[in-house]
């Protein structure tokens, strides 16, 4: 395939105003880079460990952020920032090439490095889109890292990276002229010295000359977007402008904010329509992991009193699962319940890979943490019923609630607070003999059972795994239900969710939950009769 076809080129705005080309990989490309960089990621975790020195670079690396990066900085008299010009194309094939061959921590053979080049750089530089890149010009740039921060010790003062800015503090008196001094008398302009210009453009390097300002103790101070005056924040600004984005989605489901370009130049007023969650749920995510960053109370003291910010994003997750859900949400009981969805009405067979039209609240992701609903009976009972499901949803003005959400619980003695809950509360008679295919609750909200069994009927979803895999040994051990991990010669749901249904799902018989997706089915045919917004 000739190498044109391998990227998408397209362009996004900068917030700083100017467009950003960014250079896709295509899907196969993505994987062998992506694989590339966990490599990478994986040597530099060793070549850190080895040297026992603190990072001077904050971008791409684990355990590093922007946070870290602001904390080196809060409290100081002076604050310098200055950014380095079209990054990633600074490094070309050559450049790339080289590193592996040189580097002491590497020396490849050429063949290998030649092929690593190719595989990361695209028109002769490393493109902005690939997985590969950030990791490879990291750990390019440290070169430039330990020059500068010889730099910065022979001056006394701190010295940091991330990505392409680079930040310079001190509360001395007087800001050491090498680095920086002002333009001119009385003129806020302040002028690089010598020493760092030459430093910087001997690696290899341009500095961006619209990007350098200083910026002093009585005025705001920002690293890497973040407040650093007395600590390390969100900018107030910042918060403000997520609050009213969310105060209008709320309202009719759309909200607006600034371009990029408007930003740029200082303006508020030009601002674009937006009805799409990505956006506002990137920054409500980022706000609450700065804030919960810097927050030092135990999680649940964090949790009794929540900042308005948790509170906020808390909020938006229950809008976006809750109220502007976008296909039929099945929310499990159990973190690792098993649950295909191979059944006609639930999806589309193409001949070779079935697409379901439903999908199931995720419990790995930070979404479950904020709504303290981390699985389990206690967790649903709190969540459903507790948290007075019926007025949150009411709370919004604008509710579409065009597909249910489904509470699956298995039909044992661990439901029979729920079951007590919704009957309490919503009037919804519910047994361990109930043989309804599923009980309606209230507004877009459904409660479905596993199919009873035996004269009990008692069951959970493990029961409709055929025997020969629910007698599979792990270690020698066997499987038991009841248990939450292995112990005793026996393990539990976790191990038999990720080390037996897991690899071999594409080969397992799932005929035995026929039963359990056409209750499923029954709940998304009641709720298209109801109507949405129910």
């Amino acid at each position: 395939m000739p190498i044109d076809q391998k990227y998408k080129k397209f362009s996004i705005p900068k917030r700083g105003g100017g467009q950003r080309e960014i250079c896709a990989p295509i899907a196969r490309l993505k994987v062998l880079q992506r694989r590339l960089a966990n490599v990478l990621y994986a040597c530099r975790d060793e070549i850190d460990s080895e040297s026992g020195l603190r990072p001077l670079s904050h971008g791409f690396r684990r355990e590093h952020s922007i946070i870290t990066n602001a904390r080196l900085h809060k409290r100081r008299r002076y604050v310098l920032n200055l950014d380095l010009q079209n990054f990633f194309p600074t490094f070309n094939f050559g450049r790339v090439r080289g590193f592996f061959i040189h580097f002491n921590s590497f020396k490849l053979d050429e063949k290998v490095a030649t092929v690593i080049a190719q595989i990361a750089c695209f028109e002769n530089m490393l493109p902005q889109g690939s997985p590969c890149s950030p990791i490879i010009a990291d750990m390019i740039a440290h070169f430039l890292d330990v020059r500068l921060v010889q730099l910065a010790k022979q001056t006394q003062i701190t010295y940091s990276r991330y990505a392409d800015d680079l930040t310079f503090s001190t509360s001395q008196r007087i800001f050491p002229s090498s680095i920086a001094a002002p333009a001119a008398a009385g003129v806020p302009e302040w002028a690089l010295g010598d020493d760092l210009v030459v430093t910087i453009q001997s690696a290899g390097f341009i500095i961006n000359p619209g990007k350098t300002r200083m910026q002093f103790r009585m005025s705001r101070q920002l690293v890497t977007g973040l407040t650093v005056n007395a600590k390390v924040n969100i900018r107030p600004e910042y918060y403000r402008l997520a609050r009213a984005m969310c105060h209008a989605l709320f309202e009719n489901g759309t909200y607006h904010r600034p371009t990029a370009a408007s930003l740029a130049a200082g303006q508020g007023a030009e601002v674009e329509m937006i009805t799409s969650l990505g956006p506002i749920e990137g920054i409500l995510s980022h706000i609450h992991h700065v804030k919960d960053s810097i927050d030092a109370r135990d999680e649940l003291e964090k949790r009794k009193n929540a900042t308005a910010a948790r509170k906020l994003y808390n909020r938006f997750l229950k809008y976006r699962y809750f109220v502007r859900v976008e296909c039929p949400l099945i929310v499990c009981e159990g973190k690792t319940d098993n649950l295909p969805a191979f059944q006609p009405k639930l999806g589309v067979w193409n001949g070779t890979t079935f697409t379901s039209s439903v999908k199931f609240f995720n419990y790995t992701n930070q979404a479950h943490s904020i709504l303290e609903l981390g699985g389990g009976a206690g967790d649903l009972r709190y969540f459903f019923i507790k948290t007075r499901y019926k007025q949150e949803i009411q709370s919004f003005k604008h509710r579409p609630l065009k597909h249910p959400v489904i509470v699956l619980v298995d039909n044992d003695a661990g439901a029979k607070d729920i079951f007590k809950s919704f009957n309490t509360n919503y009037g919804v008679a519910i047994d361990l003999k109930s043989a309804d295919p599923f009980f309606y609750v209230t507004q877009n909200l459904y409660l479905i059972k596993t199919p009873e069994r035996g004269s009990d009927g008692v069951s959970c979803i493990e029961d409709f795994f055929e025997p020969s895999l629910l007698n599979t040994k792990i270690d020698g051990k066997k499987f038991n239900p009841k248990k939450d991990h292995g112990a005793d010669g026996e393990y539990g749901k976790f191990i038999f969710a990720e080390r037996v249904v897991r690899p071999n799902a594409d080969t397992i018989n799932f005929s035995g939950f026929g039963p359990l997706l056409e209750r499923i089915c029954a709940v998304i045919d009641d709720y298209a009769t109801r109507g949405a917004g129910t």
